[in-house]
């Protein structure tokens, strides 16, 4: 029996996840067909351009991505609390970035300021779009029901062209997430369309290989999409504006702005994550403790008052230099095989190979325990090895 989507994300904590989502019946519906020589390649961009869109409106930070011939994965953190803290201005801005205005198929910029206007008169509009702008299903949901209807209209037929239960695995640690990460990026590399890293395409490590400067090198992994970060409209250096109506509402955006100052300029420390694994023993390069620490926030509720105090989830402790070493190690030991592996990347092969299981969850054993016993599920999860 499938287990309820209820229980597999967490409606109350930010976590990190492995999703995917596979064409029916397995068919190549992005690729070249094997049986009739026919390219639908082109059909991963309109994947990618989708993703770009809905991700930084969205309460999900997008870590790694990559679309192949028939399916594609995403390792995301999502945070269904993080929409409470947006103003409702925000979530019009969000809503019209997301959803844009359209006359005869084409995007009207120009409508959506007046459409701003009318969903800002309207509470319950307000609320029903910073309910789906918190919801991962509703993510996915929107991420690839255009997609189908493109693709149905373009081969003339009706029907599903996504299975209808988009796959989701809880990543419970650390080493849980890198390792999705590493799974998702070297896909194309196990389905034979590379053979480097370098020659890789439509994936997470592309745009991160553009990255030469040595201070994003020496920086810890960053989401390549945001929703959860500062929010911004137009390109990436315009703000968004927020018409702060409220003090109450002023007060929020002075949390969150001094919540993102935490994460991301507080010095080491020796707190320990959700699942209580100490710094020092995180997945960094050099075994430093990482300089983005979780941090307590304060929660606005929807109604009066305010939730309980909640930590905000680290970014991977690990270095973009460090991890696309182990991604070139991987890819030597992997496809030749007079290569013996370093101790490092040997953990690290051995932590993917778990993840190409189907599991409800994945980390160490205790954070796999503690997942199922919260939800009165059964563990028949394999855990990562340490």
């Amino acid at each position: 029996m499938t287990t309820p989507r209820s229980l597999l994300v967490d409606p109350n904590n930010e976590r990190d996840y492995h999703v995917a989502s596979r064409c029916v019946r397995r068919a190549f519906l992005c690729g070249v067909d094997p049986l009739t020589g026919r390219n639908c390649s082109h059909r991963r961009g309109w994947l990618l351009q989708r993703l770009k869109q809905l991700a930084p409106c969205f309460a999900v930070d997008v870590y790694s991505y990559t679309v192949l011939s028939n399916h594609f994965h995403l390792a995301l953190r999502h945070d269904p609390v993080a929409c409470r803290f947006w103003t409702d201005e925000e979530v019009a801005w969000r809503w019209f970035d997301a959803f844009p205005p359209k006359e005869h198929g084409e995007v009207v910029e120009e409508l959506k300021p007046e459409r701003r206007e009318l969903m800002l008169g309207d509470p319950k509009r307000v609320a029903a779009a910073r309910k789906t702008l918190g919801s991962l299903s509703d993510f996915m949901k929107h991420l690839k029901q255009p997609i189908a209807r493109r693709a149905n209209l373009e081969d003339d037929c009706e029907g599903h062209f996504f299975e209808q239960r988009f796959y989701s695995g809880a990543l419970l640690t650390e080493e849980a997430m890198i390792a999705a990460m590493a799974y998702i990026d070297l896909n194309p590399v196990r389905a034979e369309l590379a053979d480097r890293i370098e020659a890789i395409k439509d994936t997470s490590i592309t745009e991160r290989l553009q990255v030469n400067s040595a201070e994003a090198l020496a920086d810890y992994l960053r989401p390549v999409l945001s929703g959860l970060d500062d929010y911004v409209v137009g390109s990436a250096t315009t703000q968004c504006s927020r018409e702060v109506s409220a003090g109450a509402a002023q007060d929020i955006d002075e949390i969150a702005d001094a919540h993102i100052a935490s994460v991301n300029n507080s010095p080491p420390s020796d707190v320990e994550d959700e699942v209580g694994v100490p710094d020092a023993q995180l997945a960094t390069g050099d075994g430093e403790a990482p300089s983005s620490r979780s941090t307590d926030v304060a929660a606005p509720a929807d109604g009066e008052g305010t939730e309980p105090r909640r930590k905000r989830r680290r970014r991977p402790a690990i270095r973009l230099t460090d991890y696309i070493d182990i991604l070139r190690g991987m890819v030597d030991a992997e496809q030749r095989a007079t290569v013996v592996p370093t101790d490092r990347v040997a953990e690290w092969l051995a932590r993917t190979k778990v993840l190409k299981r189907r599991q409800r969850a994945y980390g160490n054993e205790a954070a796999l325990r503690q997942w199922t016993a919260d939800r009165g599920l059964r563990l028949r999860e394999v855990a990562l090895p340490i």
